[in-house]
């Protein structure tokens, strides 16, 4: 499940990342001038969601246009004469 997660998701982590690495190293250039470290509230949380936003909807729109075309009528799994015939598509005539 963890896999399958962040296979679909890595384009929406990758923004959460560079702003963590980011602020980590604020945080430290910070603690080295003896200035207290931001807050993570302080941060460009807007455009964090916008970047996030816009990779989840390109990836969307990539897995939604890499499918097959279907051209046919899907027939789902059932049972004739006791054998379970799998699901198909049948080509329209």
């Amino acid at each position: 499940m963890i896999k399958l997660l962040l296979l679909r998701f890595w384009p929406v982590l990758i923004p959460v990342l560079v702003y963590w690495l980011w602020l980590r190293t604020v945080a430290a250039k910070a603690r080295k001038e003896g200035k207290p470290a931001p807050l993570f509230r302080d941060g460009p949380w807007y455009w964090l969601v916008l970047a996030s936003l816009g990779m989840a909807v390109l990836c969307f729109l990539f897995w939604g246009g890499s499918g097959e075309a279907v051209k046919g009528d899907y027939i789902p799994p059932h049972v004739e004469n006791g054998k379970v015939i799998p699901g198909h598509v049948e080509p329209k005539p």
